[in-house]
């Protein structure tokens, strides 16, 4: 099983205590809950990046001082967990206790003489329950705390050769799991059942986290995530619409395809020809120098030449990818469309494009009583464009 080496963790530990220095910090602490939040965890991202730890269904704490060995604080069952904590570190002060009892933990490491006007680089803030964040705050009152999650972005936002083999490693998994679909649709499973084959496939390839989503229905109306929703056994004529999260060592792959049981009808055919087109506009703009807004707004000035809101339904048509399923930075230029009250009254800072920039392009669209659409595909800038890191065939599938 392919693995983020030592060496390479060291390395991004040694240049964030440089920062730590730099900044005149005493030291940084990242706190993260583990995978199996999958997609509603922002901060787990961090601290793969830093340590490659995972606390599956647990929270854990990093705590950075310069010079001094690296300590991670979790909430793991030891017993159970002997593996990834004792064997997989590259550092061994590895503490378990209780997660409400982590910021006392916490206070016991960073101020073990009872210091209190430290300058604490932070990152996890929104995520911290608030037994954990009040001891920290009772046990340092004159503490300053930073934001240092813009330090981390920086690095997190292009990704090395050695990343970009783990996401293509996660896009061949997700091309397996349309395989899958694509034999199993006929079986005679409910949906949910389909699922499960979907989720076996990713687990069998060694993925650590996999969830999935199934529209099957005549007209497709939304992503369809669980049982209760998922009861149907596709029949001929029906729309299926296959969704894929996971994540492959930490690195995500994420990825959709729109099919049909037998021949598609032709509001079918023409919503997927929409979302295609949509998908094209926003790999057009895909050239290091550009700025990323204008791919997000290519494509959605497609949907809108076919489509005015109140017609249509819709997400947004993309997101950074990484080590968090919204990596920082890239994930800006996507907002969704019911977070946007009114229209921006300036024009927002442009993002460039830079090569070794990951992101999921997922253009969709659906039509309420007609159907649905959507493709999404793991695409990494390059020197001179783009490469899509998921090679299962785009086109409107026919089951």
């Amino acid at each position: 099983m392919l693995r983020i080496d030592n060496p390479t963790l060291k390395e991004r530990v040694s240049e964030v205590e440089k920062v730590i220095r730099e900044e005149k910090l005493d030291a940084l602490v990242v706190y993260a809950q583990g995978s199996a939040l999958g997609s509603t965890s922002k901060m787990h991202g961090y601290l793969r990046y830093l340590c490659n730890y995972d606390g599956h269904n647990t929270p854990a704490m990093l705590i950075l001082r310069p010079d001094r060995e690296p300590v991670l604080v979790t909430a793991i069952n030891a017993f159970l967990m002997r593996v990834q904590t004792r064997e997989m570190l590259w550092f061994k002060d590895v503490r378990i206790v209780k997660p409400p009892l982590m910021g006392e933990e916490a206070l016991s490491i960073l101020a073990p003489q009872g210091a209190t006007r430290l300058r604490v680089g932070y990152v996890g803030y929104n995520e911290t329950p608030a037994p954990v964040w009040k001891s920290l705050e009772k046990g340092l009152p004159q503490a300053e705390w930073v934001d240092f999650a813009p330090f981390l972005d920086r690095w997190r936002v292009q990704k090395g050769n050695i990343e970009l083999a783990f996401h293509r490693r996660a896009g061949e998994i997700c091309d397996a799991i349309f395989q899958t679909v694509a034999r199993e649709v006929r079986s005679g499973k409910k949906g949910y059942q389909l699922q499960a084959a979907m989720e076996h496939t990713a687990r069998h390839e060694g993925c650590e986290y996999c969830i999935t989503w199934l529209s099957v229905a005549p007209r497709a109306d939304y992503p369809r995530f669980y049982k209760e929703e998922c009861v149907r056994v596709p029949q001929e004529g029906d729309q299926v619409i296959p969704g894929i999260y996971l994540t492959y060592d930490g690195h995500w792959g994420h990825a959709i395809r729109t099919g049909t049981v037998g021949k598609p009808t032709a509001d079918h055919r023409r919503l997927y020809d929409i979302a295609r087109e949509m998908e094209e506009a926003g790999l057009s703009n895909l050239r290091p120098g550009n700025d990323l807004y204008e791919v997000s707004a290519a494509m959605n000035r497609v949907l809108h030449s076919h489509y005015k809101d109140g017609e249509v339904e819709y997400s947004r048509a993309g997101h950074g990818l990484g080590y968090s399923y919204e990596d920082p930075v890239v994930s800006l230029a996507f907002p969704q469309p019911w977070d946007i009250k009114e229209p921006p009254k300036e024009k927002p800072k442009a993002i460039e494009l830079k090569p070794g920039m990951l992101m999921e392009l997922h253009p969709n669209l659906f039509v309420p009583g007609v159907g649905g659409a959507m493709i999404g595909d793991v695409v990494a800038v390059t020197d001179t464009g783009y490469e899509i890191l998921t090679e299962y065939p785009r086109d409107l599938i026919t089951y």
